[in-house]
């Protein structure tokens, strides 16, 4: 009789156990099937890619600059503080192009709830990092103007390129953001309701 009862609790717990695993299948595949498929983002990601490559070709070219002010150290005339302040400014707007990069390299990761809201800050910051970028050109172009220094003149030139370069990525992103978030290019972020 103890044998009989043992083999029917474990029948019973057997049954249990099948039940649980079916029930948490079906949750499974049903929380996957309400989440839909995620949107294509593949041209936000070559964007984000050619972010991260032009941001490590200003780097390159800033390295270059600091050694062209080397040059200057035992002069110590004016022409390495100018140098050393159009490079100050053209890391600045590189820095801001790695904080952009970070920031977007992450987006096939986020959920699909929080997508739309992603989008719109990313897109609003995009546009942040534009201006900011277009106002570090004006003040690199003002110290550019006293380098006298053909290399280092040159140098700086071709910052200035691929901070342009940047801006034309951040233009590019926000367009693909928008697309992602449903809304055409020439459409503004969605306004927040306000309660009255």
């Amino acid at each position: 009789m103890p044998d009989q009862l043992k083999k029917r609790r474990n029948h019973r717990g057997a049954i249990v156990c099948w039940v649980a695993a079916l029930a948490f299948s079906a949750a499974f595949v049903l929380g996957c099937a309400s989440t839909g498929d995620p949107p294509d983002w593949g041209p936000l990601k070559t964007s984000v890619e050619a972010l991260y490559l032009n941001y490590h070709e200003l780097k390159t070219l800033h390295s270059d600059l600091h050694t062209a002010a080397l040059a200057h150290i035992e002069a110590a005339g004016p022409e390495l503080a100018e140098i050393q302040s159009a490079a100050r400014f053209i890391q600045q707007a590189n820095l801001i192009a790695f904080y952009q990069w970070e920031l977007l390299s992450i987006t096939h990761y986020i959920r699909a709830g929080a997508r739309r809201d992603f989008y719109t800050l990313r897109e609003r910051d995009l546009m942040d990092a534009r201006d900011k970028s277009k106002d570090l050109i004006i003040a690199t172009k003002v110290y550019e103007a006293f380098v006298r220094d053909p290399q280092a003149t040159a140098l700086i030139a071709a910052c200035i390129q691929r901070i342009e370069m940047h801006i034309e990525l951040y233009r590019r992103m926000a367009r693909e953001l928008r697309a992602l978030n449903g809304r055409g290019p020439g459409n503004d972020a969605p306004q927040k309701a306000v309660d009255t």
